[in-house]
């Protein structure tokens, strides 16, 4: 499978892809949060393929991870817990 594949892989909320992870293992699936893509599981097609697989795999990673969505991600955490204020200690 290649990278470019990953943008056709099915969007599956985690509770659905969580009660049934079997049922994405031919077909792969972006596992969304909030309507976010949180994970992608990509799976390898036959055993010829497995380094190809392995390999489009780290593109996809590297790819999800890229500064700017880690600087949106950061910026969001803190957004939220932010939002969160405690009150004073008694």
């Amino acid at each position: 499978m290649r990278i470019a594949l990953a943008d056709d892989l099915p969007r599956v909320p985690i509770s659905a892809f969580k009660s049934n992870p079997v049922r994405y293992l031919e077909t792969g699936a972006l596992v969304t949060n909030h309507g976010k893509v949180r994970a992608a599981f990509v799976p390898i097609a036959e055993p010829d393929d497995a380094l190809d697989g392995v390999k489009a795999q780290l593109r996809l990673l590297a790819r999800m991870s890229s500064p700017e969505d880690v600087a949106d991600e950061l910026a969001e955490l803190s957004a939220g817990r932010d939002s969160e204020a405690v009150g004073d200690a008694r």
